[in-house]
């Protein structure tokens, strides 16, 4: 008899792809004590691609973003994500780092060429909207909180919280951050809007209004520290 795929793999594989590029990003070589402006953009347009097809080769984890909220649910993420966005940017300098979290690559793509760098932009803008929230909803708050719960996850419905839950993905989701308050900060308030919606689409959209809110800042300010 055949044995059946593990049903964890497909919540694990796009952050493990995702990740894994990450790792590859730390050795590309430098110019200037700054990603290299040739090899950075294509190592990340690569990023973007190769997890959003991770992401589509695992998409029977999406059936966990149904049944879809109402009204209320979707104004109530999307306003938090904004919330979390302003958080994030404004108690930036009021907490200190720690090496071992690592560091952004805060890649600046302003010396490009123009048609290079609305290219690069958009890939930013592709990544941290549509590709980065889904898989990691899709890993925080919808495998790890039920795994947490127990390690027969799939027979947890999705939108369960308990309070190890919620503790253990904030802090797992805050040390895969260098900006670990923020990022603490915000695993629980997700922890918390999932609770309250008991809808992994309403954290989705929270999460990909957040990501597009301080993309848009970074963009309109030239902060590329937050990226």
């Amino acid at each position: 008899m055949k044995t059946p795929r593990a049903p964890w793999v497909p919540y694990v594989a796009p952050m493990a792809v995702y990740l894994g590029i990450n790792a590859v990003e730390g050795f590309l070589p430098r110019v200037g004590g700054q990603p290299h402006p040739v090899w950075y953009p294509l190592v990340y347009g690569l990023k973007v691609a190769a997890t959003a097809l991770a992401a589509w080769l695992c998409r029977s984890t999406w059936r966990d973003l149904r049944p879809l909220p109402g009204p209320g649910a979707w104004a109530l993420g999307v306003a938090l994500g904004v919330a979390v966005a302003a958080m994030w940017v404004m108690i930036d300098p009021y907490y200190p780092r720690t090496s071992w979290l690592g560091t952004r690559s805060a890649y600046d793509p302003s010396g490009l060429p123009h048609a290079r760098k609305l290219a690069f932009e958009a890939a930013r803008l592709v990544g941290l909207v549509l590709v980065i929230p889904p898989i990691e909803e899709l890993f925080w708050r919808s495998f790890l909180m039920r795994w947490v719960i127990d390690e027969d996850f799939a027979a947890i419905p999705v939108g369960r919280v308990t309070r190890n839950g919620a503790a253990a993905t904030s802090v797992l989701f805050a040390l895969a951050h260098p900006e670990w308050l923020a990022a603490l900060l915000t695993g629980l308030a997700w922890a918390w809007l999932l609770w309250r919606t008991k809808s992994l689409a309403a954290c989705l959209a929270s999460h990909a209004a957040a990501n597009l809110a301080l993309g848009l800042y970074v963009l309109a300010t030239g902060e590329w520290r937050f990226l």
